[in-house]
């Protein structure tokens, strides 16, 4: 998963903010637990803690947003969270073209040459003039502002591209076999990468489809996605991933048990389909099984993965035992109109307005911040104006949430 600044303009979303702020306070919502945080200036983490990866120097749950320990909001451009579940989680950040990691450390996913899981952000070596970076399953992206990219960790089914699998590495190298790349995105056990032409590589685990590429045979290589051109963003979610095109449509591959493809149906593509009838879209976010995208009039839609209401459709009682129904193809979400950014996690969604963060979905370890581990089907308000937030992350397939 990557989730880049920047990518939804702060201005697009102003005019609708005040639209948003009615939405979304119009619902119930749990008393918001904000007020230790006014002025807080570091990053905020909560959600789940096992590996280390709330970064605040323990390895426990936080059920309220936290510090995370010497990283302040400032000074971070982007925030990537990976893992496969809570208990190999870990995160990273892009600080002044430097990378900072923390959490999980058993496959070498911090890249700092060992196996031991950090409480707290360090630095991860050998990696400057970085511009994007990418937390997946249990591997490492970065990309640095000559278009070269670095890949560590896991390397089970070769998404680090080294044309080798079944090690792992604890520190970046390079991977070959590219023009300059613009953008790059981690699933749990594959890569992306969005070339400067306008193509999208890559590499690591195909069973499910998700190389794109017209088979389902692992490639520990980068190989071009078929059928793709004038792409402007990608983004991957477990097994699956996004492309926004040129026209600011939308297409799809990979695992789709959970209509995560959008495409009106729940067979996994092995090339790119059109995600059903999405236009004039600016950004994508794609969770580990649910996808949100906004749209140009700050409209946001949803997909996949409904179990937890993580797309917060409100014509089904507020009740636990609910059973909700996977959406197949985009459906409005009302409620996030005007948010300028998203973040979705395995299970659960997170967004920001000007200055209020809000989260919904699956809560079993707390990742939706409000002191409980209840689930909402309803957004809550956690975070208060004067937070100053500019964007948020989730873990790619773990329980934990990030504000900076």
């Amino acid at each position: 998963m990557s989730h880049v600044t920047g990518r939804t303009p702060r201005l697009r979303a102003l005019a609708a903010l005040a639209v948003a702020a009615t939405a979304l306070t119009a619902v119930p919502a749990l008393t918001p637990l904000a007020s230790a945080n006014e002025g807080n200036p570091t990053v905020l983490a909560w959600g789940a803690g096992r590996t280390g990866q709330l970064g605040n120097g323990t390895s426990t749950d936080s059920l309220t947003p936290a510090s995370v320990t010497s990283l302040f909001r400032g000074d971070v451009d982007q925030i990537s969270a990976g893992g496969t579940s809570s208990s190999d989680s870990f995160a990273l950040a892009l600080t002044d073209k430097t990378i900072k990691s923390w959490g999980s450390n058993s496959m070498g996913q911090l890249g700092n040459g060992g196996s031991i899981n950090q409480t707290v952000p360090t630095t991860v070596p050998r990696l400057t003039n970085i511009k994007d970076i990418a937390a997946g399953g249990g591997h490492g992206l970065a990309l640095d502002t000559s278009g070269q990219v670095y890949s560590w960790g896991d390397n089970a089914y070769g998404q680090l591209g080294n044309n080798r699998t079944g090690d792992s590495r604890t520190v970046p190298d390079r991977v070959q076999g590219m023009p300059r790349v613009k953008q790059i995105s981690a699933g749990c056990d594959f890569s992306l990468a969005l070339l400067e032409n306008g193509k999208v590589y890559a590499w690591g685990r195909g069973v499910y489809g998700q190389l794109g590429n017209g088979s389902r045979a692992v490639s520990s290589v980068p190989r071009q996605v078929e059928g793709l051109n004038n792409i402007t963003e990608i983004d991957a979610g477990c097994h699956h991933a996004l492309a926004l095109t040129a026209d600011s449509t939308v297409k799809s591959w990979g695992y789709n048990l959970y209509g995560q493809l959008g495409n009106s149906s729940t067979k996994s593509a092995v090339t790119p389909v059109d995600v059903d009838w999405l236009e004039d879209v600016s950004d994508i976010e794609a969770g580990a099984h649910h996808n949100y995208v906004i749209t140009s009039d700050s409209e946001v839609w949803g997909w996949g993965n409904n179990q937890y209401g993580q797309l917060l459709e409100s014509d089904e009682a507020f009740d636990s035992n609910v059973s909700r129904t996977n959406r197949t193809a985009p459906v409005e979400i009302p409620r996030l109109k005007g948010v300028q950014h998203l973040a979705a996690g395995a299970r659960h969604g997170v967004a920001v307005t000007a200055d209020d963060v809000y989260t919904w979905g699956h809560n079993g370890e707390g990742q939706l911040g409000n002191g409980t581990t209840v689930p909402r089907y309803e957004s809550v308000k956690i975070l208060n104006e004067g937070s100053a937030i500019k964007d948020v992350a989730a873990s790619l397939g773990g329980n934990t949430t990030y504000a900076y």
